[in-house]
């Protein structure tokens, strides 16, 4: 089989003259109101790829899910997903005119000759619809990528049973620096590459892998964003391919590149460039620790940074009258250790959650009642919440609206605070947002997904008129 990376997380695959696609993005990544670009630049033209007989769609994050790069395919074919997707993405998906299939955990399923396993990891809160993916061919040949999985044991149990030994491996470098812990300290960074280095060794120690190809983080800022860039990848893949080779020598490591060709035959593996694959002018990513102190470090990520009155009371009324039930009920490990949070010595702070509502030069402060699971409004001098969390009203109301990924916003323009790390550290705030997601709210991210897919269509009648 023949394997093609197209970017990011994005895979061809090849055999016996038919292919099919993973996780494709076409040129931005996002179904929200701001698009973000690949990177390096690249536009992907379905027609030169040749025939394509399906496509998989691993989960319903925007760096993996694009309706825009769906619309744009010749002509509709299969599109898989997984079993825990939601009703949102595969009903979008159908109302593009794909037929929709569902595919499974351990359980292989055919596709283009080649023999696919969909394999669990642990749990993640935030990518809760996510299995990695195990492709074997008829000649033995195999590949493996983790998508964005973190292993469970029993998978590995398995693949010692079925497949202990791959022709390539797949590490994914996901690892997004957080924002707060570097505005606070610009050598969190250093921190951070030894933790993912980390990740990297107990990756080499737990799969065994012989050849890994790096992926991932193959998008970019632009406009007003764009010196984002500077701050967001302090952990890119040259550094982490780098340290690699240095810590796991025994790996051959590989750099995934767009356009790079894997052709996989039993044990053996030859790498070469794709034809018809051009990239664009590549965007500077050089990171900057000093990028990150800036005089608004935290910028809103909708560009607006003040809300006319009868917007703003919407959001102030949304926070004070459904968040703090939507936490109390979306939110478990965020509740549980706001619980324990009681018992602790934190001086004068207040053991609860805050969240600040940033609209212009104001700030509106509210603290989580525990028991009544309500956002109260505090009065100066009030006590400081001891955990919690900073953003815009003009990017709430995004997300009460289901017009963006809430954890695209929180990765650039949500602070959190945390005085009792050993508890309830910065990831285990950011549960507050998990209401927001598909799962929990479909019906009104399928509204947004098919205002979408309608400006789509518009689109592309206006190019063909």
């Amino acid at each position: 089989m023949e394997i093609t990376f197209l970017g990011h997380q994005g895979w061809r695959f090849e055999h016996a003259g038919r292919s099919f696609l993973l996780d494709p993005i076409r040129e931005e990544i996002g179904n929200g109101r701001v698009g973000l670009p690949v990177w390096p630049a690249r536009r992907l033209d379905f027609r030169a790829l040749g025939p394509i007989d399906a496509v998989i769609v691993s989960h319903e994050h925007n760096d993996h899910f694009s309706l825009d790069t769906l619309a744009a395919l010749p002509k509709p074919c299969p599109v898989y997903i997984s079993d825990l997707s939601s009703l949102a993405m595969a009903t979008a998906i159908a109302d593009l005119g794909f037929p929709v299939l569902r595919f499974g955990a351990l359980r292989p399923f055919k596709l283009c000759g080649l023999e696919l396993t969909a394999l669990p990891g642990l749990y993640n809160a935030l990518e809760p619809d996510t299995y990695g993916l195990l492709v074997r061919a008829p000649d033995g040949a195999s590949f493996l990528t983790g998508i964005d999985t973190v292993a469970h044991p029993d998978v590995l149990g398995w693949l010692a049973r079925h497949c202990p030994v791959r022709t390539l491996d797949n590490l994914t470098n996901n690892f997004v620096e957080p924002r707060a812990r570097l505005v606070a300290d610009p050598l969190a960074y250093k921190r951070s590459r030894a933790a993912v280095a980390g990740t990297m060794l107990e990756f080499v120690q737990k799969f065994l892998p012989r050849r890994a190809v790096v992926s991932g983080q193959g998008w970019c800022f632009k406009g007003a964003k764009a010196k984002l860039n500077h701050s967001f990848f302090s952990v890119d893949n040259a550094w982490l391919a780098a340290t690699a080779r240095e810590l796991a020598p025994q790996v051959g490591w590989i750099e995934g590149a767009p356009g790079m060709r894997f052709t996989l035959a039993g044990d053996t593996l030859v790498v070469d460039e794709a034809r018809d694959f051009e990239l664009g002018p590549r965007v500077s990513r050089e990171f900057d620790p000093a990028a990150a102190r800036s005089a608004e470090p935290f910028p809103p990520w909708s560009g607006v940074a003040t809300l006319p009155a009868e917007r703003l009371r919407a959001v102030h009324d949304f926070i004070a009258a459904e968040l703090g039930r939507a936490i109390g009920g979306h939110a478990p490990n965020l509740m549980q250790r706001l619980y324990y949070l009681k018992f602790q010595d934190i001086a004068d702070l207040s053991p609860t959650l805050g969240v600040t509502l940033r609209n212009g030069d104001a700030r509106h402060v509210f603290a989580l009642d525990y028991g009544r699971l309500e956002l109260v409004e505090q009065q100066p001098g009030a006590r400081r919440a001891a955990v919690g969390l900073e953003l815009w009203a003009s990017d709430l109301e995004l997300m009460v609206r289901a017009e963006e990924d809430a954890y695209m916003i929180a990765e650039s323009a949500v602070r959190t605070w945390t005085h009792a790390e050993e508890l309830v550290d910065a990831s285990t705030v950011l549960e507050a947002l998990l209401w927001f997601t598909p799962r929990f709210r479909p019906h009104e991210h399928l509204r947004h997904y098919r205002a979408r897919i309608a400006e789509l269509r518009l689109h592309a009648e206006a190019r063909r008129a």
